[in-house]
């Protein structure tokens, strides 16, 4: 496994690009939006500092319970996200008002797919867990999996999926060390179920 790739948002400071570059860091996944109208602040700046650092980057948006059609048309205009940038579906519980259920996480899959020609990554952990005991079948299975558990193994992947593909293992406080990184220091961490050279063959997945 590879351990090159951390996720963030406005709430990380991050003290210098370069810096997460020598520290081995190769991968950054920064939230983009969240609902139909939150917009990260920091997001489009970092992606060109983190990118000018020679980092992949990414970008997530956090789900929420209103209009499917408002969250994609909210990430995509806020995101722009590139060819070369990783998309993702943060689908997990809601700061805000209700969940989104599974029926509009597979909506929000089809309609990325139909706008960017690929589907996105799909995040989760607890909530997506819960959600898919007996699903046998889904969109969402098109996804490559973005797992959360911060346990010394990433038990209890639903069947969905033969294998996931990044595996988040720590937020910075639980789970597994190593936890922090030079330049930011505790902060979310993420493996990737393969070699480095698998991770370059392979993204933006």
């Amino acid at each position: 496994m590879f351990n090159g790739v951390i996720d963030v948002s406005h709430h990380n400071r991050i003290e210098d690009f370069a810096r997460l570059r020598r520290a081995g860091i190769v991968a950054v996944i920064h939230k983009a939006t969240e609902g139909a109208t939150f917009r990260d602040p920091l997001y489009r700046e970092r992606r060109e500092a983190a990118r000018a650092a020679g980092l992949r980057f990414g970008s997530y948006h956090f789900s929420s319970g209103v209009s499917v059609e408002a969250q994609v048309e909210n990430y995509l205009a806020h995101a722009d996200p590139r060819d070369d940038e990783l998309v993702c579906l943060d689908w997990e519980e809601s700061f805000s008002g209700r969940d989104m259920p599974l029926a509009e996480a597979e909506e929000f899959v089809t309609l990325i797919e139909a706008r960017l020609g690929r589907p996105p990554v799909i995040y989760g952990g607890r909530h997506l867990r819960e959600r898919l005991v007996g699903v046998e079948r889904s969109a969402l299975s098109r996804c490559p999996l973005w797992y959360a558990r911060f346990a010394p193994e990433p038990k209890g992947v639903p069947p969905l999926w033969d294998r996931w593909t990044f595996w988040q293992y720590t937020d910075g406080a639980s789970g597994p060390e190593p936890h922090e990184v030079a330049g930011i220091g505790p902060c979310d961490r993420d493996l990737f179920n393969g070699t480095e050279a698998e991770f370059y063959a392979r993204w933006p997945f």
